[in-house]
């Protein structure tokens, strides 16, 4: 049966990503309170009254459009772990490998060649930002847009509505990539038949709709503030409210930066650049490249992250509508059918090089199977109760969060704060004194400056390969 290898194919990358982002980051403690512990915490809280609130974060309502979170807060009920998050995100990643080889049975690709297009998501370097990169609510726009474009491509309006409803409630994000999505529908549909059809009109219009929504939301979440959601705006691209003078050398420098270069061959180079051939389809995609390759922010700015989830869809999709016009080009056809089809044998082998070597510059590189320090950390945070207010580090964040009240230390917190372009957030020690404090010395060196106010306060537990746990006195 046909089907039966695609689904094999998802299984088995769900269980090799599950393997890593678990056992090779999370196991070896390289996973991050921003932003495993923020959501994890939001879902906890969320059970308890507090609507996606977390410690780091606030509300995450007042900070992103968010709505889909709220499914998983049953899941989070029956699992309530911080892996849970991580077992969500890579089945969604599977899942979308196995509409990417329905989307080509759309197509009319026979079997084989779905086989490979589905093989090509999974070792798309932007498809591993999204999964090696902590977890993040935008990875449900990627099933939910190829839901949206299966819709589309079948007419079958109730997968295409709910692909939208799905898509707009991920992030802020996604719904400006479907705003730009419709409109440039609307464009093309009145350029090529001088009319505009409902679909793209929906699309606009219901993205419009819901970023409206959205900053109400943000508005009312964001305590008698202004909508913190607009302040990403500002956070992320340091040319608002510059001179003109000032603002254009920044982009330019920006934009040819050593980072930007790499996002675009991240984006474009294991597709063979082909998606641009097709640009009513991978103009949103581009879009999303573009805000990301234009962002000051160091956080938006890196090479392999959850930002880039958005364009996937959307690439594959131009990437499928290109080879479908040069599978009917009948001089193309003639070459290949001369060259044995060595041509094509040596283009995916070209391809699947370009995409292995950008993701081995992604957060692959700190996978690693636990070691003596990190059964140090086990064993230290073991010993703190449950339900206990604690005070950690970023990295020992997410193993806490799940069981006990945690906050990041205010040293760090401070920082990863700036970096992310949030506000206000809520800190630990040396900012409260929670019942608890634990300091990996290996991984918080500056803790050593506050020795004295620990130890005024403060009484020692253990300490165990550099990590020491206080205890409030």
């Amino acid at each position: 049966m046909p089907i039966f290898w695609a689904i094999a194919i998802a299984l088995v990358y769900a269980v090799v990503m599950l393997y890593i982002t678990i056992h090779l980051l999370h196991d070896s403690y390289n996973s991050t309170g921003f932003d495993l512990g923020i959501f994890t915490q939001d879902l906890k809280y969320t059970l308890h009254g507090q609507i996606l609130y977390s410690t780091a974060g606030g509300y995450q309502l007042a900070h992103h459009f968010s709505p889909v979170l709220f499914i998983l807060v049953p899941i989070y009920w029956l699992f309530p772990h911080a892996q849970t998050l991580l077992v969500v995100q890579g089945l969604l990643l599977a899942f979308s490998g196995y509409l990417i080889y329905v989307l080509a049975r759309e197509y009319k690709y026979g079997h084989h060649a779905s086989l490979v297009l589905e093989g090509l998501f999974f070792i798309n370097p932007l498809v591993w930002g999204v999964a090696l990169f902590d977890f993040h609510e935008i990875a449900f726009a990627i099933p939910a847009l190829l839901v949206m474009f299966i819709g589309l491509k079948r007419k079958n309006w109730v997968f295409f509505a709910f692909g939208l409803l799905f898509a707009l409630a991920c992030k802020e994000d996604v719904i400006l990539t479907l705003g730009v999505f419709g409109l440039v529908l609307m464009i093309f549909d009145y350029w090529q038949h001088k009319k505009v059809e409902n679909t793209s009109i929906i699309i606009f219009f219901s993205a419009i709709l819901t970023y409206g929504i959205s900053v109400i939301i943000s508005r009312l979440a964001s305590g008698g503030e202004s909508a913190r959601i607009l302040t990403y705006f500002t956070n992320r691209y340091n040319y608002i409210g510059l001179p003109l003078s000032t603002a254009f050398p920044l982009a330019v420098h920006t934009i040819f930066s050593t980072g930007s270069l790499f996002l675009i061959g991240a984006y474009l180079a294991p597709l063979a650049f082909l998606p641009f051939l097709s640009p009513k389809w991978s103009i949103p995609a581009l879009f999303v490249m573009l805000s990301q390759i234009l962002s000051t922010n160091s956080s938006q700015h890196n090479g392999l992250c959850q930002y880039s989830a958005a364009a996937i869809p959307f690439l594959f999709i131009a990437f499928m509508e290109v080879l479908t016009r040069i599978r009917g080009n009948r001089q193309i056809k003639s070459l290949i059918d001369r060259t044995n089809k060595r041509v094509v044998s040596y283009s995916l082998i070209l391809i699947m090089l370009v995409s292995c070597s950008i993701i081995t510059e992604g957060r692959i590189q700190l996978a690693s199977w636990p070691d003596k320090h990190d059964a140090a950390i086990n064993q230290v945070i073991a010993l703190v109760p449950n339900n206990a207010t604690v005070t950690a580090s970023n990295r020992i964040f997410p193993h806490l969060c799940s069981r006990t009240n945690v906050y990041l230390d205010a040293l760090e917190g401070v920082g990863l704060q700036a970096a992310a372009g949030m506000t206000k957030g809520n800190w630990g020690f040396p900012d409260k004194d929670t019942e608890y404090v634990v300091i990996d010395f290996k991984d918080q060196p500056s803790f050593v400056a506050y020795s004295r106010v620990l130890s005024s306060k403060y009484e020692f537990i253990t300490n165990v390969n550099g990590v020491s746990l206080y205890r409030l006195q």
